[in-house]
């Protein structure tokens, strides 16, 4: 979880740093940066505050059901 949390962080502040804003989705991410991580096992909530604020991220794991 601590892995995908620094991707998350070091893609929004590469976007950030090379476009000056934040991007406004995670498919954003996804798309321009290569974001990846397994979305059965993670939830993560992208919740953009404005161009120049820095987005909040909840990264909660799933449930196995095991």
């Amino acid at each position: 979880m601590e892995t995908l949390q620094s991707a998350v962080t070091r893609d929004i502040t590469r976007c950030y740093a090379q476009e000056g804003t934040y991007p406004e989705s995670l498919t954003y991410l996804k798309k321009h940066y290569g974001l990846t991580y397994d979305s059965s096992k993670y939830f993560v909530d992208y919740q953009p505050l404005g161009a120049n604020i820095m987005p909040d991220v909840t990264i909660i794991r799933k449930g196995g059901g095991n």
